[in-house]
């Protein structure tokens, strides 16, 4: 005689979604791809002409010592791969979306996710970040894009640094040297149950971080030698504006992922 299931282990399992709240891409850059985007910045550094020709920072608000464009050829040689993982960011979040009865999505899932294999992701615009002893980012979002990026290319020893702050803290948060603080639209100031206001990453060498261009973020600075280097992307992906009218031209910056 077969033994009946406890009534706990009747039914389909529980899955968790999450539809609010906007979603955080990680990904760890290919080797090779941070090799050349070392090599595109460092050829700048060396030519007081692309020095002054590719310098960046009178669009940004980075309290840095340089902020330079990253060369077309980088952003061309590795566009299939950065299409791709921004097509995998917008399907994840669609997932999350379509939880059973729900009356939010009015197109089907898979036509959705047909659409999503087809996306073409604009750049509008992609620098590298050079920052130093007491250089800062303040808080700030990107205008005019629907996703920007953070991924890390150089980082300096900030292991005593860090242990000097957790030693004043008397606890297990983590130092924010050098760190970089990705924070939501919410607004809280009581800490709430299952809901985050914001959420730090340490920098690693080819960490990359995926966002909504409009939320909130920020670089703290750090102290001692050595370069924190990283770079940013701003994309458009057309997504959510499937029958406005394509873009008739784009700038010398700008590149099509694939």
């Amino acid at each position: 005689m077969k033994t009946p299931l406890p009534p706990h282990d009747h039914g389909n399992p529980l899955v968790t979604y999450f539809p609010f709240g906007p979603p955080i891409g990680y990904a760890e850059l290919p080797k090779e791809l941070v090799n050349d985007l070392n090599k595109g910045c460092d050829d700048i550094t060396k030519d007081e002409e692309l020095l002054k020709s590719e310098d960046f920072s009178h669009s940004l608000v980075g309290q840095v010592k340089q902020e330079l464009k990253i060369p077309i050829d980088v952003i061309n040689k590795w566009g299939k791969w950065f299409g791709t993982q921004v097509q995998r960011y917008v399907a994840g979040y669609y997932n999350e979306l379509y939880i059973p009865e729900q009356n939010f999505m009015i197109i089907p899932k898979e036509q959705a996710l047909q659409n999503i294999n087809k996306l073409q992701v604009d750049v509008i615009s992609a620098w590298y970040v050079q920052s130093f002893d007491g250089d800062y980012n303040p808080i700030h979002t990107h205008p005019d894009s629907e996703l920007t990026c953070v991924g890390f290319l150089k980082v300096p020893d900030l292991s005593k640094e860090r242990k000097k702050r957790h030693a004043n803290l008397n606890c297990n948060h983590v130092a924010t040297a050098g760190a970089l603080e990705i924070l939501s639209h919410g607004g809280v100031i009581t800490p709430q149950l299952y809901t985050n206001d914001g959420i730090g990453f340490v920098p690693k060498v080819g960490n990359w971080y995926l966002f909504p261009a409009n939320l909130r973020h920020t670089a703290y600075p750090f102290k001692g030698i050595g370069e924190r280097r990283s770079f940013s992307m701003n994309l458009n992906t057309k997504m959510f504006f499937q029958d406005s009218p394509d873009v008739d031209h784009l700038p010398e910056e700008r590149g099509l992922l694939r």
